[in-house]
C-alpha cells in the first residue's frame, strides 16, 4: 500500500465509523464512490475474457450492487483491507449477473467448454478439424454424445451484427447489419434490369418459342406435358429449346459485345463450319462380305422298304 492510499485509508476512517454507527445514506455514497475504481477495473477484467456482445456498462452495474452489500456488510473492527473484502463481492455479483442473463443452462455450458477443450486438442495434434469420432474416443463417449456435445456447443455461442462501437458517426466505416442481403426485398435496379431483358427477349423469339419458355421455365412443365399442351411431338419441343436457347445466347453476345444478334449467329454458324472442316474424318469401317450360304446336298432318294429289308421267311404252316 502506498502512502497515498493509507492516508486515503485513514481520511475515510471516520467515514466508516460514523456510517457504521448511524447508517446515513449520504455517508454511504460517499464510500460507493471512494471504491467504484474497484468495480471499474474489475468489471473491464472480466469483460475482456467474454463476447464482444457483452456490454461492460451491464456489467459495472451489477458490480455497483456488489460493491453497495460489501460496504453495508462490511465489519471494520476485524481491521481487514475493504479492498481485498469488496473485491470478492463484487466478482461474484458480476457473475451472478451473467449467469441469470445466459439464455444456456449451466451444465450444457460446461459441456460445450470440454467439447471445445477435446476439439482444440485434436487439431492441434492433427493440424485439421477433427471428425466427431476422433473426438468421442478423446473424450470416452459415443459419436451420438459428441455430436449432441457439437450441437451444444453450436449453441452457446451468439453473434450481433450491430455493436455499440460500430455505431459511430464515420462514413467509411462498415457495419455488419449493413452488408446482409435481404433477399425477400425487391431491388429496384435488378427489377428495371429483369423487365428490359425480358422486353429485348420477346423481340427475339417468336412466338411457339415463347410458349415454350413460358411453359417449360415459369409453370415447371416437361417436355411432353409441352407438348401436349402445343399440339405437337416432344422431340419438336426440345428442337424449339434448342433454337431458342442459340438465339438467346447470340442475343446477350450481341448485347456485351455491341453487335447484332444476326452477325453473331452468322459468326457462331461459320466458327462451327470452320471447326467441322479441321476435325479430321473418321475412317470408314470395311464393308463386310455377305458369307456364303453352304450348298445342302440334296437328300436321297427314300428306297422302298423291300430293298433295304431282306425279305423275311413265309411264317410255318
Amino acid at each position: 500500500m502506498t502512502a497515498d492510499e493509507r492516508r486515503a485509508d485513514d481520511d475515510y476512517t471516520e467515514v466508516w465509523a460514523e456510517f457504521k454507527r448511524s447508517g446515513d445514506q449520504r455517508l454511504r455514497n460517499r464510500l460507493i464512490e471512494r471504491y467504484f475504481y474497484l468495480v471499474k477495473v474489475i468489471g473491464n477484467r472480466i469483460a475482456a475474457r467474454l463476447p464482444r456482445s457483452i456490454d461492460v456498462q451491464d456489467l459495472r452495474s451489477a458490480g455497483v450492487f456488489g460493491l453497495i452489500r460489501a460496504i453495508e456488510n462490511f465489519d471494520i473492527t476485524r481491521g481487514t483491507r475493504f479492498e481485498s473484502y469488496c473485491a470478492t463481492r463484487v466478482h461474484g455479483a458480476i457473475l451472478d449477473e451473467l449467469r441469470a442473463q445466459d439464455w444456456v443452462p449451466r451444465l450444457v455450458r460446461n459441456r460445450a467448454v470440454k467439447y471445445r477443450a477435446a476439439f482444440g486438442e485434436l487439431r492441434r495434434k492433427l493440424d485439421r478439424d477433427p471428425s466427431t469420432r476422433e473426438v468421442a474416443e478423446l473424450m470416452g463417449s459415443t459419436d451420438g454424445e459428441a455430436e449432441e456435445l457439437r450441437r451444444d456447443a453450436n449453441l452457446t455461442t451468439v453473434y450481433t451484427i450491430c455493436r455499440e462501437d460500430e455505431s459511430s458517426d464515420d462514413p467509411h466505416q462498415i457495419r455488419k447489419l449493413d452488408v446482409l442481403v435481404d433477399r425477400d426485398s425487391e431491388v429496384p435496379f435488378d427489377e428495371m434490369v429483369t423487365k428490359d431483358l425480358a422486353a429485348s427477349f420477346s423481340k427475339v423469339l417468336a412466338l411457339p418459342e415463347r410458349t415454350v419458355v413460358a411453359l417449360y421455365y415459369h409453370d415447371n412443365l416437361t417436355m411432353k406435358e409441352i407438348g401436349t399442351v402445343m399440339r405437337i411431338s416432344e422431340s419438336r419441343v426440345c428442337q424449339i429449346h434448342t433454337r431458342l436457347l442459340k438465339k438467346l445466347e447470340a442475343h446477350l453476345k450481341g448485347i456485351t459485345e455491341g453487335k447484332p444478334a444476326s452477325v453473331i449467329a452468322a459468326e457462331d454458324a461459320a466458327k462451327a463450319k470452320t471447326a467441322r472442316a479441321k476435325a479430321p474424318a473418321k475412317p470408314k469401317a470395311p464393308r463386310k462380305t455377305p458369307l456364303a450360304r453352304p450348298v445342302l446336298a440334296a437328300a436321297p432318294a427314300r428306297a422302298p422298304i423291300d430293298l433295304i429289308a431282306p425279305a423275311l421267311p413265309p411264317p410255318p404252316c
